[in-house]
């Protein structure tokens, strides 16, 4: 397992970071490139997944909404995905090598959002069990939420299901 992968980042590193330089499907000044994925990347992304503890369940059906980010060799050093259902969609198994840093990071949330907004999505949900994730996200504008409030269609999703069964688990949404 990855001995360091983590999921939190510092909420003020993040918003302090101006988007307006961002450019992704290119390579940043940082050597890392970042791009949707796709069918040809199942594999290493569902061995990623795994070796850092997290479900690849449900991939297959939203590969082409996740975002890796590569070294120059093309090895995955971190992912994030959408799993989307009509209207809204699940913010999923954000997975970060250590050898990443924080506004780097901000070019998977923002390809996220992208990618959200191209398919018309209303509302993005994401569950964690790190409390300490709670106030990052609600700087991003995410705000907690019952399990009631996710609409039944994503609750139907493999990947949601089993997060919720989760010890201290949060449900946070985010209107777009």
């Amino acid at each position: 397992m990855m001995d360091a992968v983590f999921f939190c980042v510092l909420l003020f590193s993040f918003l302090s970071y101006p988007f307006s330089r961002i450019k992704t499907d290119e390579v940043n000044e940082m050597t890392w490139k970042i791009r949707s994925a796709n069918m040809e990347d199942l594999a290493r992304l569902e061995a990623f997944l795994t070796e850092a503890g997290v479900s690849p369940d449900g991939l297959v059906d939203s590969i082409e909404n996740f975002s890796l980010m590569e070294n120059q060799a093309g090895e995955i050093k971190a992912c994030l995905g959408i799993e989307s259902v009509e209207k809204a969609g699940l913010l999923r198994s954000f997975v970060v090598s250590p050898q990443i840093v924080q506004p780097d990071l901000m070019l998977l949330f923002k390809r996220a959002f992208l990618t959200a907004k191209s398919q018309e999505l209303e509302e993005l949900y994401l569950v964690t069990n790190k409390m300490s994730a709670v106030s990052f996200f609600g700087g991003l504008g995410f705000e907690m939420a019952n399990p009631s409030e996710i609409p039944d269609s994503l609750l139907e999703k493999s990947h949601l299901k089993q997060v919720l069964t989760v010890d201290n688990s949060a449900i946070m949404k985010i209107i777009l």
